[in-house]
């Protein structure tokens, strides 16, 4: 289970003034979310807060069992910004680590199809950027290599094309130190 959240100084209120007059006045109430209890909500069919069950305390379950049920719950709304919220307060609650055991749980097509995930257009576009300068990495490194010590053995080139950017880069910044073809294994895993 997730830490319980600090919860020092929280206001209950806004005020503001001008020249000891005030011109506004707001007075709300502080939900402490983590200690509601989740099925609550589907009783009183509250779906605007079904992304916060995420929040909320589940005793008899593993976290994993938790987030998949809350996953479940909103993965059948017709409302698919729903499932989206909940990912993304799944996201701000749980460490990088923890989440990509949760994240197998997340199906992407419901994710992606809600009106508040990025244009799908800039979403490969991005994805497609990326490519382009891993391709771009991998032709360079490739070329300056095969300057510096001639024809590259295959086992090299397939090294070098399943290569992450960040090695590609280093192989890059280091080019001109290598003394060896092999020393270039160093940097490829």
């Amino acid at each position: 289970m997730p830490k319980k959240p600090e919860t020092k100084n929280i206001s209950t209120g806004f005020e503001s003034s001008v020249q000891n007059e005030f011109i506004m006045k707001y007075r709300y109430k502080v939900v402490k979310v983590y200690e509601l209890n989740k099925y609550d909500f589907i009783k009183k069919d509250k779906k605007v807060l079904f992304p916060l069950r995420v929040f909320m305390k589940h005793e008899n379950e593993s976290d994993e069992e938790h987030l998949a049920e809350c996953l479940r719950l909103v993965e059948n709304l017709d409302d698919k910004d729903f499932y989206y919220l909940t990912v993304e307060c799944i996201r701000k609650l749980y460490s990088s680590d923890k989440f990509e055991k949760v994240n197998k749980m997340i199906k992407e097509e419901i994710y992606m199809s809600s009106a508040l995930f990025k244009d799908p257009y800039e979403y490969g576009m991005e994805k497609g950027i990326e490519k382009g300068i891993k391709q771009e990495l991998v032709k360079n490194v490739s070329k300056l290599l095969t300057k510096k010590f001639g024809v590259l053995p295959s086992e090299i080139r397939m090294k070098i094309d399943n290569s992450g950017v960040y090695n590609l880069e280093i192989i890059m910044d280091e080019i001109l130190s290598l003394e060896k073809l092999e020393d270039v294994f160093k940097f490829l895993g």
